[in-house]
C-alpha cells in the first residue's frame, strides 16, 4: 500500500494507497514464483515513491520483509507496517487520494471485502468543496482473456475450499471432467512455489503454497463500491447516470464512479469523492 499526500498539505500528510500484494512471509523471504509464472499485481512498496516529487508517498503493507525489503532496495524511509482492514491512521487524516491493486480479491468474504473498500473511502476526502479526492481500484477478473495464464485447463488454479475448511496442499486438485462447473467458481486458490535451495535446479526442498483469490464478475466491484458508499451514507452515482433534478451531488458528500473497464484479465474502478457545499 502507497500513502501519497501533497506536499503543500503537510505535515498531517492525506495521501494515497496502493494496497499491494501481501504474500505470506514464507514465499517472500524465500525464492517463489507463481505456477503459472505470472508477475506479481503490485510493485514492490518504495519503487513509486521515488517516481512522484509533487507529493509526500507513504507505503504499507502488512508484511514486515516486504517493507524492509523495499527499504533496502530504494532507500525510501517513509514505509508503515499495516493492514488494508486496520488502517493505522487517526480517523482525522484524510488522504488526498489512494490506489488499491492486487489486494481486494484476497480477502476472503464479502463482508471483508466491503470493509475494506469502505475504509478506503472513508480515508480519501478533500481538503475544499472545489477540490475532489480519488480512488483507484484493480482486481483479478473472472472474465479472462485468450492469452491469461489463470486458466483452469492450464493447471493454474484450484477450487478454494469451503470456509473453515483447511485440507492438505496435496489433496487440492481440480476434477478435469468438471470443467465447465469449475470454470464458474469465483473463490480459487493458486499455487505459488517456494524453492529453499539455492540450487535453482534442484527440486528437493520445493513447496507449493495454494493463495486465495475471488474472482470478480463485470459489475461485481462497481456494485462494491456502490454498497460502501452507502453503508457510509454518501450520494452514489455512475458518470452519464440520470440523477433526479432535485438532487446535487453537492447537498451531501458524494461518491461516484468516474470510469471504470477491464483490462489484462483485471476489473478497474476510478472513483471520484466530493464533500458538501457548506
Amino acid at each position: 500500500m502507497y500513502l501519497v499526500h501533497r506536499k503543500e498539505r503537510l505535515p498531517l500528510g492525506r495521501g494515497k494507497y496502493l494496497h499491494g500484494h501481501n504474500i505470506t512471509n514464507k514465499i517472500k523471504n524465500g525464492t517463489s514464483e507463481p505456477s503459472q509464472q505470472i508477475a506479481l499485481g503490485a510493485r514492490p512498496p518504495g519503487q513509486l515513491l521515488e517516481e512522484e516529487p509533487r507529493y509526500f508517498l507513504l507505503g504499507l503493507d502488512r508484511l514486515a520483509s516486504l517493507l524492509s525489503l523495499s527499504q533496502h532496495i530504494h532507500s525510501v524511509p517513509e514505509l508503515v507496517h499495516g493492514d488494508c482492514l486496520s488502517l493505522p491512521f487517526r480517523s482525522s487524516l484524510a488522504f488526498d487520494f489512494a490506489i488499491s491493486i492486487a489486494t481486494l480479491h484476497h480477502l476472503l468474504t464479502q463482508e471483508r471485502r466491503l470493509e475494506a473498500v469502505k475504509l478506503l473511502l472513508s480515508s480519501v476526502k478533500p481538503s475544499r468543496p472545489s477540490s475532489t479526492g480519488r480512488i483507484l481500484i484493480f482486481v483479478w477478473a473472472h472474465e479472462q482473456g485468450q492469452k491469461s495464464r489463470r486458466k483452469w485447463a492450464k493447471g493454474t488454479l484450484l477450487p478454494a475450499p469451503e470456509l473453515g475448511s483447511s485440507p492438505s496442499t496435496s489433496s487440492i486438485e481440480p476434477d478435469m471432467e468438471r470443467f465447465e462447473e469449475l470454470s464458474n467458481l469465483q473463490d480459487v486458490l493458486v499455487p505459488w512455489v517456494l524453492n529453499n535451495n539455492n540450487d535453482q535446479k534442484s527440486t528437493d526442498k520445493v513447496t507449493t503454497y495454494n493463495r486465495y483469490y475471488h474472482l470478480f464478475r463485470e459489475g461485481e466491484l462497481i456494485e462494491l463500491v456502490k454498497c460502501a458508499a452507502e453503508s457510509l451514507e454518501l450520494l452514489f452515482t455512475q458518470l452519464h447516470s440520470n440523477l433526479p433534478e432535485s438532487t446535487s451531488p453537492h447537498l451531501k458528500d458524494w461518491c461516484l464512479i468516474k470510469r471504470h473497464g477491464w483490462e489484462a484479465d483485471n476489473w478497474w474502478v476510478e472513483v471520484e469523492l466530493g464533500i458538501q457545499v457548506p
